[in-house]
């Protein structure tokens, strides 16, 4: 014991009264405070943009780990003027351990001033302390188990390579663990399962970009692999003191051969249990990869799809313990809708097992083969028959796919208080045999059908019954109860239904009718954010008449995500990297004043609807008015996209340039004073409806298209009679 805190002590002082290697760890923290606190707009994307400093910084610390783990071994034990230290009565064990543990306590200076950096920026931006917690606490362990194996793997190629050639080969190494495995293994060729070998683990653990989900979801993963880490760094460590006792009379000791052995064995235990998960992740991913009912990217786009109406959804969704989901659903199908048919034809995710079916309250056989669930019935339905179809069905939902850079990512989730259940992918049954995934044969992996077919449902009533989730639930259909752990969401819909949990913050705005829902590091940003909408909002209250919020709820959520913003049943999913707030404030402020307007590039001819030019013609008044932009700034594009259906139009759809003249007409009123005027006529069209709805949807009976013809009847009345008073 003596023996060993007197060759630790030397190797201290070995390494702190240097005083280049002294002030290393002075620069590493000076860089770390101050890359987070001069990050580019510090409140937007703080998470995103704090993960990429500290892990470049934690990789270029890795460098120093494997030239001082060499130097630590080449100093004595592996140079040849010190070969007579062999002779001492000092064993290897305790030599290597000293200098491995006197490095590992010069890195954890690091470590430290890494998570104290961090903790700080987290703190000034006013999160929860126990999310400032739990995150500085993943950095503290991520930097001090990726420093462990780093100098262990550092001082056994410096005694396995006794010349100066391992000072190349070290850097080889720190190049291949680090940028080449990260950049050719892992996201070229898409060898996920090596990412726990990557020396850096900040570059692979989760979804960077997803502060709320990203490491949550791979908890169970990050934990096998790091202690696989550890047995790893064992063995590492066990195998340099072998090959030097190899050395020594005594190197053929079983001993020395039982210890090597041992951490062998210890290794490949704790490989076992990291192996298993990937395991099961790649049996489900290549269960459909390999199904040849689930198409290609190509097929999939030349495909046309039947569905049918479904008049009612009741669906009672109980999280059980181990995030297992349990789900009864009770679909109302109108009479006549299926009249003829011996067999009804829906989509269900394969990741459920269906329990029970029953149609009409009586059990009837049915087959579940990948998505498509297929139900036998007796006889052919009537004419004028109901059915009432009740399902029973359970299962786990992680649904992994092989793509998203480094770390993969999951499609749908249920896992503790972190959910994503997007409609899209039939988590509950969708009418139809619907295509939820998609091929892609050059990446082995798997796409959204509805990113490729764009399918539609038929609109709904939905009711959903929620109980058992650790978090309050979102979702695109308005909240109805949310008591002793029942959440119930009801409401009429034709988009898919999504539900979300997690690690989020509601905020509002005294001045707005509605919710915003955030991650916690982006609610400076979100307030900001809700301010300059609240600007605007007051200005379009005071003249608008008859104003109607489309808009009641904004689900903003500050990820790299495939689904970027939809817009439906007066909720925004805003799923993207947000930076620019006066842009994002003037697209959230358009829906909520004027709808949705998917439906914009259906329309064939300009003259035939103007409902886009109007819209910009509200806009461009805010811009004259309120924000004091002229008419020429305006041309030259001060006003953004909000515009572009005035000055850029597309020359098939609108040839005669209706909406330079509609823009022509209204500046030179707004010139002529005519501020009142210009505002009667915008409000008589907005009193019609402005939503551009996608054609065959139901919305598209509440609205209908304004040819040009009326927008000029309107217009030449308002101007004349002003004309005449």
């Amino acid at each position: 014991m003596n023996q060993g805190r007197r060759l630790f002590q030397f190797e201290l002082r070995m390494l702190f009264t240097n005083r280049w290697l002294l002030a290393l760890p002075i620069v590493f923290g000076l860089l770390a405070f101050w890359y987070l606190e001069k990050l580019p707009g510090q409140e937007i994307l703080f998470f995103r943009r704090s993960y990429s400093q500290l892990t470049l910084l934690h990789t270029m610390s890795l460098g120093l780990t494997m030239l001082l783990g060499v130097l630590t071994i080449r100093r004595d034990i592996r140079r040849p003027s010190y070969e007579w230290n062999a002779a001492l009565p000092v064993p290897y064990t305790s030599r290597i351990l000293a200098k491995y543990a006197a490095g590992i306590l010069y890195f954890t200076i690091f470590t430290v001033l890494a998570g104290a950096a961090f903790a700080r920026a987290s703190s000034r931006m006013d999160v929860a302390s126990s999310i400032t917690r739990e995150f500085t606490t993943y950095y503290l362990l991520t930097y001090e188990i990726s420093y462990l194996v780093t100098l262990a793997l550092a001082m056994l190629l410096a005694i396995c390579i006794a010349n100066r050639a391992v000072y190349l080969i070290a850097f080889c190494a720190w190049m291949f663990g680090t940028f080449f495995m990260d950049m050719f293994l892992l996201d070229r060729n898409k060898w996920y399962e090596l990412r726990t070998f990557h020396l850096s683990q900040l570059f692979v653990t989760g979804d960077p970009d997803a502060e709320t989900w990203g490491i949550r979801l791979i908890a169970d993963e990050l934990a096998a692999s790091r202690w696989f880490v550890l047995a790893f760094t064992i063995l590492l460590l066990t195998a340099g003191v072998f090959l030097l006792n190899r050395l020594r009379p005594t190197g053929y000791r079983r001993s020395n051969w039982v210890a090597g052995g041992l951490a062998l064995v210890l290794a490949a235990g704790a490989f076992v249990p990291y192996l298993s998960i990937w395991g099961e992740r790649n049996a489900g991913l290549q269960a459909r990869v390999n199904d040849p009912e689930v198409k290609t990217v190509d097929e999939l786009r030349e495909m046309k799809f039947e569905t049918f109406q479904i008049e009612r959804y009741d669906i009672d969704l109980q999280r059980e313990p181990g995030d297992r989901l349990k789900i009864k659903t009770t679909l109302q199908i109108a009479a006549g809708e299926l009249a003829g048919r011996s067999e009804l034809v829906f989509t269900l995710n394969r990741t459920f097992r269906v329990d029970q079916l029953k149609v009409k309250g009586t059990p009837v056989p049915f087959s579940h083969e990948g998505e498509k669930l297929t139900i036998q019935l007796p006889t052919p339905l009537a004419a004028d028959e109901e059915v009432q179809v009740e399902l029973d069905y359970a299962g786990k939902v992680m649904d992994y796919v092989a793509k998203n850079y480094t770390e993969g990512s999951y499609l749908a989730f249920v896992k503790g208080q972190n959910v994503y259940l997007p409609g899209y992918l039939a988590w509950y049954p969708l009418p139809g045999d619907y295509p939820v995934y998609a091929k892609d044969v050059h990446s082995n992996s798997l796409q959204v059908g509805v990113d490729l077919v764009g399918w539609k449902v038929p609109p709904a009533e939905f009711r959903i019954t929620a109980s058992g989730f650790a978090s309050k639930l979102y979702g695109n259909l308005e909240s109805q109860e949310s008591t002793g752990g029942k959440q119930v969401f009801e409401g009429k819909s034709e988009a898919f239904i999504k539900l979300f949990a997690g690690e989020f913050e509601e905020l509002s705005h005294p001045k707005l009718p509605i919710r915003l829902v955030t991650t916690p590091y982006n609610v400076k940003n979100a307030e900001k954010l809700l301010d300059l909408m609240a600007e605007k909002y007051a200005y379009f209250s005071g003249w608008v008449e008859h104003f109607d919020p489309k808009l009641d709820q904004i689900l903003l959520m500050a990820m790299d995500n495939t689904h970027s913003y939809e817009m439906e049943n007066k909720t925004y999913y805003y799923v993207w990297l947000l930076t620019e707030l006066d842009y994002y404030a003037d697209q959230f402020m358009n829906s909520i004043l004027l709808g949705i307007d998917d439906g914009e590039w259906e329309i064939q001819t300009a003259s035939e609807d103007v409902r886009p030019q109007i819209r910009s013609l509200i806009w461009y008044t805010y811009f004259r008015e309120y924000k004091g932009y002229t008419a020429e700034e305006l041309k030259q594009g001060s006003g953004g996209s909000l515009l572009y259906s005035l000055f850029e139009p597309t020359e098939d759809i609108d040839p005669n340039h209706l909406g330079m003249q509609m823009v022509t007409q209204v500046a030179q009123a707004l010139d002529e004073g005519k501020i009142e005027q210009v505002k009667k006529v915008l409000n008589h069209f907005y009193t019609l409806g402005l939503e551009i709805p996608l054609p065959g949807t139901a919305m598209e009976e509440e609205t209908r298209p304004i040819p040009y013809t009326e927008w000029e009847q309107e217009w030449k009345q308002v101007m004349h009679d002003a004309d005449a008073n």
